[in-house]
């Protein structure tokens, strides 16, 4: 027996609820399968976790096969549970295991594996057992990875789990796989249930064949999960970080022939591979028809950095491959800026779509950044919602603008997306070295065979899943015509044999013929779950017999109750809708608000804005995942009247002065609690009362005052604006005459205002005189007014200006007519000792007999220049009245003399006037050498100076200077120096003169230690100087290569001193001396006779002592030592141990050290 589910399933990293268009199923379930694959642990051990979640409270257990272990669950509906599997179940090896990990529910939930360590991470969204097949085609990746500099190998792996017992599983490897079998070849097995067979091999498994065999005639669903161990993607020399894989493999008879694939965000390309179901497939990418496959018989494969549509006559499968880290699209140069690690997402077929999902972004490990593709009908992306928000950035695609999509940056953690129609979606993420990817959602059905639902009501369309008291049709759609049908409704009741059917229709799909058959009477269902099969007579046959069980596995709920709250009564503000529906024990799909004012909302918890008060009957509709509707009755939603600001402010409007604002608004429905004032100058307000209340500006301008009120409803006005014009108040200044009793007083206006309208000023004046008469008033409004006073006093007076905006501002001054009898009086100080080049100082001392002196007028040679005099007034007195004026200074006649005039007033008709002679005394002229700069090695220096016939006493002063004169350079030091010098003539006149002296500094030089060379070689004199831009001198120059640079070679043939001189860019010099011993070459005779006779009775070696340290072996010709000495201060006398050594010839070893070479040879002995 054939026996065939009815496909559906979903890939979504936690799912929480699907629903599909068309005949799609959810991916949840009741039962699924899994196993702990191998992967390579580079830093410590891993984990496996699950993760399982569902629309409705329900508990549930995770087991392994072989009994090991056993745990219970909870889950709360929308939340996440998850579950740790132990290590006892990860499955290193290739082999058959009974470790297959086994989690049930008792309502359908859906389940995420997750196997992770730090630096590894693969998941994948298990599919029901309901949802799985029999024919698979294991899809992996060429095989490589950087675990090869760890030593470790990493495989291309698969795994496959017998649901049941007595499976038989036939296996085709594309590569040789780790246990021996061998490519190309049949590997049959036989699969317990849970039982687990991991194939391992070094080379890539795509296309490897997993299917069923027919066991009896019972071909069983098995799981099939695929991936690496370990994997780079992408070029090598690029970097190669690498990643596992783990995910589960979509049954063949669920694969689709429309594919759009989406770009991975930041990342520059991505991979692309279409595993092809037949070799004759017409396939067409982007459309172009493409006729040689690029990787094997059933592989073609594309890199992209685009959108891409791909299309093929018969089923295909294609799967997106984030590249290693750091990969670029055609180039091997590393991109340094990229993040990501491989991954690998099996993509759904336009064919297949959801309309709403809930999807986890995990953050593990190290995932810096989170995305969703989304791909769409144009038609339906203004429908399309995130997390309960509409998302509207969405790109048409250029190549069929029917679709558009998406790339959504998102944060981690739990995601809710939906639309009114189907969309495919994957979600993914990237890190330092980091991935991870997975289809968010898709439909996997198999799209010829299967049975659905159909209301009995005329043209209904076909579906999964219904609701209760409707009496439904069950209809059968097969890709043949059958000779039987056996209906099983697992009821109870006996099995329903048709035989020769009656096709009830037929439809043409994709050119193939679909031939539709229908149970012979309606059924009405009550709520639950449901299971039924229809065992049908394939008449092509297949290794699995001539029989098919099709299974339909359906749930019928029972209506929601729709109702919900709302919160807000304010027209134009936001009234919060809540839904608060019971859904009856099922998930909600769709909502549809009414508000009752012609507008509608599809969002669960909508905010609407009411333009007008008034009441409104809102209604709801509320739709769960099997389209069973409910709408609410109407609710009256009343929207309060607000109410009306209004407000007036006070006038003049002036700059520093409170303006009164006054409260003039309508309450509407209500009462007013609250008043909330923008005065426009930065300020706010909130007042609790309508009582008229004061607010100043600080400054001229335009300000908006805005209020806004809030009523006991909570419902706020529109806002009510008024423009102001706060203008400047006018700065009142004026001058006051300074006027005796004999005077008319002139007062001037100086008044300015900011927005210079003074032409526009009024003014009003008050001369404070009581004794003021008609004749002589005591006011004016003239703008530069005069009066006179009759008596000498101390009056006020002031001035207000008024501008043209009607701000105004008063001064008062207090103003001194001063009395007519003045009196001049000044004294010269110190006036017997008047020097010409002195300032003579005037000590001023003039009365009123009453207030003040007003002005004083000094003539300073009054008999000589009587044209050129200063005046002064109050504004300039100097202070403590004291007056200074510098004649020339003159050398010669001894004196001259000078009157001194002076007049004082106290008005302008009021005067007085004395004088005063002054004898000034010359100045002596006296000239001093300048130094300028000088060296500080320099010995000190005399100062000469020139009196020019003066007699008198000078004295020098200063750093490093004497009394006399004699500056000493060593002692001032380095910098720059004033010395003054002061001279005092006899008739007690001084001249003082000062000039800058700049000390250079003297450079540092030292040529070094005293050094050596050998004769006839070279020594680097490494001589060492500090100072500022120095040239060098070496004398003698003999024996250098260069005398004019720091450090010279030395190459002298006989011992020599030298002399380095450094003299700096100012002229400072400074010397040193090194001497150089030159070792000359050993001279060594080979014949003494030490016989006494005062000649060569020793054996000399010429130089040998000038080499410190040297060492003289002496040998006989039977290798004995007869001398050794260290140092030849005293030449051998061809001795040893004080006995004269008989003739002959010896042999010496001479180390002179010092550099030179050890030197040997023979001497002679002769007696």
């Amino acid at each position: 027996m054939n026996r065939v589910k009815a496909i559906g399933a979903v890939i979504a990293f936690i799912l929480i609820c699907c629903a599909y268009t068309g005949l799609a199923q959810s991916n949840q379930g009741k039962e699924f399968w899994t196993a702990y694959m191998s992967h390579i642990e580079s830093t410590g051990q891993s984990q496996m976790s699950l993760y399982i979640t569902g629309g409705t409270n329900t508990t549930g257990k995770v087991e392994i096969a072989d009994g090991s272990y056993s745990i219970p669950f909870t889950v709360n509906a929308n939340e996440v549970t998850t579950v740790q599997i132990p290590r006892s179940a990860y499955l290193k090896n290739q082999g058959q295991f009974l470790k297959g990990v086994h989690i049930t529910a008792l309502k359908s939930v859906a389940v995420y594996a997750h196997i992770y360590a730090s630096s590894v991470s693969g998941a994948t969204l298990l599919l029901p057992v309901n949802a799985l097949g029999k024919n698979y085609y294991s899809i992996n990746y060429t095989q490589q990875s950087n675990s090869e500099t760890d030593n470790l190998h990493s495989y291309s792996s698969f795994m496959v789990i017998g649901t049941e017992d007595d499976t038989i599983v036939e296996v085709i490897p594309t590569a040789n796989l780790l246990d021996g079998s061998i490519a190309g070849q049949v590997l049959t097995l036989t699969l317990k249930k849970g039982e687990v067979y991991q194939g391992l091999a070094l080379a890539d498994l795509t296309n490897t064949i997993i299917r069923t065999k027919s066991n009896n005639g019972d071909c069983k669903r098995i799981a099939v999960f695929s991936g690496s161990t370990k994997i780079g993607i992408g070029c090598r020399e690029a970097g190669f970080t690498s990643d596992n894989l783990f995910q589960q493999v979509y049954p063949t008879a669920s694969w689709g022939k429309s594919y759009i694939t989406v770009p991975l965000k930041h990342r520059n390309y991505d991979i692309f591979r279409v595993i092809l179901s037949d070799d004759k497939t017409n396939l067409t990418v982007n459309g172009e028809k493409t006729y040689f496959p690029v990787r094997g018989l059933y592989n073609y494969e594309i890199n992209s950095q685009e959108p891409n549509i791909i299309t093929a006559d018969k089923p295909i499968q294609v799967v997106q491959y984030a590249v290693s880290q750091g990969q670029q699209l055609n180039s091997c140069q590393t991109d340094f800026f990229d993040l990501g690690d491989p991954e690998m997402i099996f993509l759904t077929p336009t064919e297949q779509t959801l309309d709403h999902v809930t999807l986890y972004s995990s953050p593990y490990y190290g995932i810096a950044s989170h995305y969703i593709n989304v791909v769409i009908k144009d038609a339906q992306k203004s429908t399309f919602t995130l997390d309960g928000k509409p998302y509207t950035n969405f790109t048409q695609l250029s190549r069929d603008p029917t679709y558009a999509y998406a790339q959504i940056d998102v944060s981690s953690g739990t995601h809710n997306i939906r639309a009114a129609d189907g969309f495919n979606a994957i979600a993914y993420g990237f890190g330092q070295h980091e991935s991870y990817g997975y289809a968010a959602g898709a439909s996997l059905k198999n799209l010829n065979q299967f049975i659905a639902l159909q209301d009995n009501k005329p043209n209904s369309p076909t579906q999964i899943s219904g609701c209760k008291d409707i009496e439904y049709k069950m209809q059968l759609t097969l890709p043949y015509a059958t000779t039987k049908i056996e209906w099983d409704f697992k009821n109870g009741n006996p099995v329903l044999t048709v035989n020769n059917p009656v096709v009830s229709s037929t439809t043409v799909k994709d050119g193939k013929t679909l031939y539709n058959y229908e149970y012979y009477k309606t059924v009405k269902f009550a709520v639950g779950d449901y299971s039924v099969t229809a065992t049908v007579i394939n008449p092509n046959g297949d290794v699995c017999g001539i029989t098919t069980d099709i299974d339909f596995d359906f749930n019928i709920t029972d209506y929601p109750d729709a109702k919900f709250t709302y919160a807000g009564n304010c027209p134009g503000e936001p009234v919060q809708f809540t839904d608060a529906t019971d859904a009856k024990g099922s998930e909600l799909k769709t909502w549809l608000w009414d508000f009752g004012d012609g507008k509608t909302s599809s969002l669960q918890n909508p905010e609407h804005i009411y333009a007008a008060s008034g009441d409104y009957n809102v209604i709801l509709t509320t739709q769960n995942i099997n389209d069973c509707s409910n709408t609410s009755g109407a609710m009256k939603v009343h929207i309060s009247k607000p109410p009306v600001a209004l407000f007036k402010v006070s006038a003049p409007l002036c700059a520093d002065k409170e303006v009164t604002i006054t409260d003039v608004s309508a309450p509407g429905d209500g009462t007013i609690v609250k008043w909330l004032y923008d005065f426009g100058d930065g300020t706010t307000d909130t007042r609790t009362d309508k009582l008229p209340f004061t607010h100043l500006y600080a400054a001229t301008g335009t300000y908006k005052i805005k209020l806004t009120l809030i009523n006991d409803k909570e419902c706020s006005s529109a806002v009510a604006e008024k423009s102001i014009t706060v203008s400047p108040i006018p700065v009142v200044a004026f001058s006051l005459p300074d006027v005796c009793i004999s005077d008319a007083a002139k007062f001037t206006d100086k008044s300015t205002i900011a927005d210079n309208s003074e032409n526009g000023f009024t003014y009003l004046w008050n001369f404070g005189d009581g004794t003021a008469n008609a004749g002589n008033p005591n006011t004016s409004t003239a703008k530069d007014p005069q009066h006179r006073y009759s008596v000498a006093a101390v009056y006020t007076v002031s001035l207000t200006v008024t501008s043209a905006s009607g701000c105004s501002f008063t001064k008062s001054q207090q103003f001194t007519v001063n009395g007519a009898v003045p009196k001049a009086i000044f004294n010269v100080q110190d006036k017997d000792n008047l020097c010409s080049s002195n300032p003579v100082t005037i000590n001023e001392a003039s009365t009123v007999d009453f207030g003040n002196i007003t002005k004083i007028v000094l003539y300073y040679d009054y008999n000589g220049d009587r044209q050129n005099s200063e005046t002064f007034t109050k504004e300039n007195f100097p202070a403590g009245h004291i007056y200074r004026h510098s004649y020339p200074v003159f050398n010669g006649p001894a004196t001259k003399t000078y009157t001194i005039y002076m007049e004082a007033f106290s008005g302008d008709a009021c005067g007085s006037a004395t004088e005063h002679d002054i004898i000034i005394k010359a100045n002596p002229v006296i000239q001093v050498a300048q130094i300028g700069s000088v060296c500080r090695e320099v010995p000190p220096i005399q100062i000469a100076v020139n009196k020019n016939g003066f007699a008198g006493t000078g004295v020098f002063s200063g750093k490093g200077v004497s009394a006399t004169g004699l500056f000493s350079p060593a002692a001032a030091g380095v910098g720059a120096f004033t010395i003054t010098y002061t001279f005092t003539a006899q008739n007690g006149c001084d001249f003082t003169t000062s000039q800058d002296i700049v000390v250079n500094p003297t450079p540092t030089v030292d040529a070094g230690g005293n050094t050596g060379l050998l004769e006839g070689g070279t020594v680097l004199i490494k001589a060492q100087a500090s100072g500022k831009n120095l040239s060098y001198k070496w004398t003698p120059a003999i024996g250098l290569d260069h005398d004019d640079v720091l450090n010279p070679v030395c190459a002298a043939a006989d011992d020599i001193s030298y002399t380095l001189t450094v003299t700096s860019s100012d002229g400072c010099q400074a010397s040193d001396e090194i001497f150089v011993k030159v070792l000359k070459k050993l001279g060594v005779i080979n014949t003494f006779t030490p016989n006494g006779d005062g000649f060569n009775d020793t054996w000399t070696i010429k130089y040998l002592e000038s080499y410190p340290g040297n060492t003289v072996d002496v040998y006989n010709r039977y290798g004995e030592k007869v001398y050794s000495s260290t140092g030849y201060g005293i030449p051998w006398d061809g001795t040893y141990k004080g006995a004269n050594l008989p003739s002959g010839t010896y042999y010496y070893i001479i180390n002179p050290k010092n550099g030179r070479k050890v030197v040997s040879g023979s001497v002679t002995i002769i007696r």
